[in-house]
């Protein structure tokens, strides 16, 4: 056991170069390297300061999504423990790998999790290696005695996991499939409709116009942090997926701590709020990743009706680019782009642990990652890995 808390594994980096024209998979040298599995927000901490030089070093540090104290606050669920892999070269830290374990009563069940719908979250790290990066971090963590499987979206193409990972069997498993999440804006939010199709304008701006009609509901664009925090206080229990207080505790303190997050909500004249929304701004881009709606007013469509303001408020601030965090529904999905390769992985080892987790998996939740990847693989446009990725 290292101070860190978990073991500390010594492992060749190295993997044999691949054919002349199979793959464009950056392979790093075969220098020695060692890994530090670190389980645990307390742990973790004592480590951010060494993470931080690392974004900056590589050049994250305008990506929110690998600040360790964005992951901490992401991952405060009473059914999650935050997990990170260090790699270090000549005893300088070369890569973080960011993961959380499913826990049970606050017991970790041994599988764990990595990266968000498209692949955010998950990696500091050069952009060129990332992809061997996160394959030696998953190979570290199932040389632990209780980890048996690994699960994970990665930007990359089924056919780079398959070569630099090992042919798909039984407890190796990929599903490649697109993704599209950064929305361009236009210069005005008329011009913003207007290049939009019929459907969708009639779910964001006819929608907006039927609710302002009937409800007379209010937009405010800035929210303050602790009217924010009150705000999604009060519609914990009206929202989905459900999330506990400490959650939005840890988002209220990202929101006093980085003057760069906002987070704007919609409201009846009463006071009542029906949904709110927040994110950051860095460099002319919006970064959306959180909004709550109230569920008992799902006809009126208030997710596509918040956006709506969303997108007016964002077009007036002079922002160029929507980036999704996680991904967005199918209504602004078409209209983003690039398109790039991702793939979920899962990547474990038989024993008798895993072999249970197999069994019960499906019947404790419908649609688990280990169903849905194994059933994407030969079945990539599933409708119910859409749908379970929408939820997480």
């Amino acid at each position: 056991m290292t101070p860190a808390g978990l073991s500390n594994i010594e492992t060749p980096a190295a993997v044999d170069p691949a054919p002349e024209g199979q793959s464009c998979v950056s392979m790093l040298d075969s220098s020695h390297r060692t890994i530090d599995l670190i389980i645990g927000e307390r742990k973790l901490r004592t480590f951010i300061p060494e993470i931080e030089r690392l974004r900056l070093r590589c050049g994250q540090q305008d990506d929110f999504t690998t600040h360790p104290e964005y992951l901490i606050a992401i991952n405060r669920l009473k059914d999650r423990r935050l997990t990170a892999v260090l790699i270090r070269h000549n005893n300088e830290l070369e890569a973080c790998i960011f993961f959380f374990e499913y826990c049970k009563f606050g017991i970790g069940l041994g599988s764990l999790r990595g990266g968000d719908h498209t692949g955010q979250s998950l990696v500091v790290g050069r952009e060129e290696f990332r992809l061997q990066y996160i394959h030696l971090a998953v190979g570290a963590l199932l040389k632990h005695w209780r980890i048996f499987g690994v699960s994970a979206s990665v930007r990359a193409s089924s056919d780079d996991c398959v070569h630099l990972m090992g042919p798909r069997e039984k407890y190796r498993m990929f599903s490649g499939r697109s993704i599209e999440y950064t929305l361009p804006l236009e210069t005005t939010y008329a011009a913003m409709l207007a290049g939009m199709g019929h459907r969708t304008r009639r779910s964001l701006a006819g929608k907006r116009q039927q609710l302002e009609n009937s409800a007379n509901v209010v937009f405010v664009p800035v929210l303050e942090p602790a009217q924010a925090l009150e705000a999604m206080l009060m519609l914990q229990s009206k929202s989905l997926p459900y999330r506990s207080s400490r959650f939005y505790q840890a988002r209220h303190r990202l929101l006093c701590q980085n003057p760069e997050l906002f987070c704007m909500g919609m409201r009846l004249p009463d006071g009542t709020w029906l949904s709110i929304l927040s994110g950051w701004r860095r460099n002319h881009i919006t970064y959306i990743d959180l909004q709550l709606n109230d569920v008992r007013f799902k006809k009126e469509s208030l997710s596509a009706v918040m956006r709506c303001f969303m997108l007016e408020h964002e077009i007036a601030c002079k922002q160029e680019l929507i980036n999704f965090v996680g991904g967005t529904s199918v209504l602004l999905r078409r209209y983003c782009k690039p398109t790039e390769a991702c793939t979920d992985i899962f990547l474990g080892r038989r024993c008798l642990r895993a072999m249970l987790f197999e069994k019960l998996a499906p019947r404790l939740k419908e649609g688990s990652f280990y169903e849905l990847v194994k059933n994407g693989a030969n079945n990539q446009t599933s409708e119910k890995a859409e749908q379970w990725r929408a939820e997480q």
